[in-house]
């Protein structure tokens, strides 16, 4: 196949006994669900995949996914770069009895009317490969800074204790 044009839908069965191999380019907009864990939808995401049949019969995916994507820091909220590199390896299966059955080198990807929609399997690697909490590396995160300037904030403002009335009653009833 071409570079840079995927397939919208392909028969992974069909393309495992003929050895197909797809290299691509997927726009990061193009894919709602993992945008929306984006600070922005721009960018695209380098596919490469081998559909292959391995010794023991099985049918499977050989896949890698590159993307340079911004993520906003958890700590500080602003946008950072987080470059993604995923790569899987498929076992193609009809049910999850069979997908039981798969060797631990393989992650089940359950195929039902022999039909696989190519860009909501690469959405949804690229949702897992994602960080469960995004954030800068701390020498570039401006969370420390803020966290010192409140430091110093706290020190030169007196806050009000809240229990001041208290205090101010108690001594009125002593009286």
């Amino acid at each position: 196949m071409s570079k840079d044009h995927l397939p919208l839908k392909v028969d992974p069965y069909r393309f495992a006994d003929n050895g197909i191999r797809l290299d691509g380019v997927l726009w990061v907009k193009e894919m709602q669900r993992f945008s929306a864990s984006l600070s922005d939808d721009s960018g695209e995401v380098s596919v490469q995949m081998a559909f292959e049949i391995d010794e023991q019969g099985i049918r499977y995916l050989k896949g890698h996914l590159a993307a340079l994507v911004m993520l906003q820091c958890q700590r500080c909220l602003d946008p950072f770069k987080h470059e993604i590199i995923s790569n899987f390896l498929l076992g193609i299966v009809h049910t999850t009895e069979e997908a039981e059955e798969l060797p631990n080198r393989y992650d089940p990807l359950i195929v039902v009317d022999d039909t696989l929609i190519l860009r909501d399997m690469i959405e949804e690697e690229l949702i897992i490969s994602l960080p469960i909490v995004a954030m800068h590396h701390t020498k570039d995160c401006n969370a420390e800074k803020l966290r010192d300037l409140d430091a110093h904030r706290n020190s030169v403002i007196e806050r009000e204790n809240p229990f001041k009335v208290i205090e101010l009653l108690r001594k009125k009833r002593i009286k």
